[in-house]
C-alpha cells in the first residue's frame, strides 16, 4: 500500500527529522488583524520580533477544511491511503478539520487522522516513528496500533515562564494560587491524555530543570532506554533545554535518544517564550536507533 504522510505545523517534523517527506498543513495566526501560516509566512523568529510591536495578543486558528481537503484529494491522486498525524485535539481543532475533510473528499475510508494526544516536536516524533515502520513494510493497522502503545506509555511535561498566556488563550483554567508565591514561579504543566494541567510550581530556572528531570525519573528509572523530544522558546527556554539535553544524553546510566525542536509561533503564542519540555516514551517501543 502506497501511504501519503501529512502532518501540522506545530510538528516541527522538519527540525525534528530532516530527512522525512511529510506533507506539512500549517496552522494560522493572527497578530494586529493579520493572518500568517506559521512556517512558511512567519518563523518563531519573527513571530517574537512581530509580537513585541504591538498591543493585542495573537490568535492562533487551525487550517481550514478546504485545506486539508486539497491536501488528501491530490495525494490520494498517486496513493493508497493517508496517514494524517496532528497535535491533541484538546488544545485545538486541528483534527476536527482533518476528519471533516476526509468526509468531504469522500475518502473517510482512505484517510487515517491519528489524534497524538501530544504537541510540538512530541508530534513530530510519532511522525518519524510512524515512517520508519511505514518504511520497513509494515501495514498501516500495525502502524497506528504501535503509535497508540507509544502514546499510552509517552509522559510530556513542560515549563512555562508565566501562566498568563494559557489564561489568555483559554488553554488552562484559571488556577487559585496557595500560598504568596513568588516572581521566581516556574510553573511545571503536563499533558495528560492531550489535555493541559498544572504540576507544580518551583522557584528559578535551574530547579524547574531538575524537576523535570526528576519526573522523568521517577516514572522511568535510570535503566530503561528512552527516546524523548525536546522543544524550547526564547533563550532561557533554549538553555533550560540544552540542559535536560545533557543530563538524559550524557548522565543517566542508559543514555537516551533525544530530538530537539525550537516551539513554533502557534505554540509560543499559548505558551510564550523562555519555554522548556519534553515528551518521552520507553525506547523498547520504538522503531527508531536507540541507544
Amino acid at each position: 500500500m502506497r501511504v501519503a504522510r501529512v502532518t501540522d505545523s506545530t510538528a516541527s517534523i522538519h527540525d525534528v527529522a530532516p530527512a522525512l517527506r511529510w506533507t506539512v498543513v500549517p496552522l494560522e495566526i493572527e497578530i494586529d488583524g493579520r493572518r500568517y501560516r506559521e512556517g512558511p509566512e512567519l518563523t518563531a523568529a519573527e513571530f517574537h520580533r512581530i509580537v513585541q510591536q504591538v498591543n493585542t495578543p495573537p490568535a492562533t486558528l487551525p487550517p481550514s477544511v478546504d485545506t486539508f481537503a486539497e491536501a488528501y484529494a491530490a495525494l490520494l491522486e498517486e496513493h493508497d491511503h493517508v496517514l494524517s498525524v496532528h497535535l491533541s485535539g484538546r488544545l485545538s481543532d486541528t483534527i476536527g478539520r482533518a476528519r471533516e475533510a476526509a468526509q468531504r473528499v469522500d475518502a473517510a475510508d482512505r484517510v487515517t487522522v491519528f489524534d497524538t494526544r501530544l504537541a510540538g516536536a512530541g508530534v513530530g516524533l510519532l511522525c518519524a516513528e510512524a515512517d520508519a515502520r511505514l518504511e520497513r513494510g509494515e501495514d498501516l493497522a500495525s502502524v497506528t496500533e504501535a503509535m497508540e502503545a507509544i502514546v499510552a506509555e509517552a509522559e510530556a511535561w513542560f515549563s512555562v515562564y508565566t501562566l498568563d498566556f494559557l489564561y489568555l488563550g483559554g488553554r488552562l483554567e484559571r488556577q487559585p494560587r496557595s500560598g504568596p508565591g513568588s516572581a521566581d514561579d516556574r510553573p511545571i504543566l503536563a499533558l495528560d491524555d492531550g489535555r493541559l494541567e498544572l504540576v507544580e510550581r518551583v522557584v528559578g530556572d535551574t530547579t524547574r530543570v531538575e524537576r523535570i528531570l526528576e519526573l522523568i525519573a521517577s516514572r522511568f528509572g535510570s535503566d530503561e532506554p528512552l527516546v524523548s523530544a525536546i522543544v524550547h522558546a526564547g533563550a532561557r527556554g533554549e538553555e533550560a533545554a540544552s540542559r535536560i539535553e545533557s543530563v538524559l544524553t550524557g548522565e543517566r546510566p542508559r543514555p537516551a535518544t533525544c530530538f530537539r525542536a525550537p516551539l513554533g509561533p502557534v505554540l509560543c503564542a499559548h505558551t510564550g517564550f523562555d519555554v522548556c519540555g519534553v515528551a518521552v516514551y520507553p525506547g523498547s517501543l520504538s522503531a527508531l536507533p536507540v541507544r
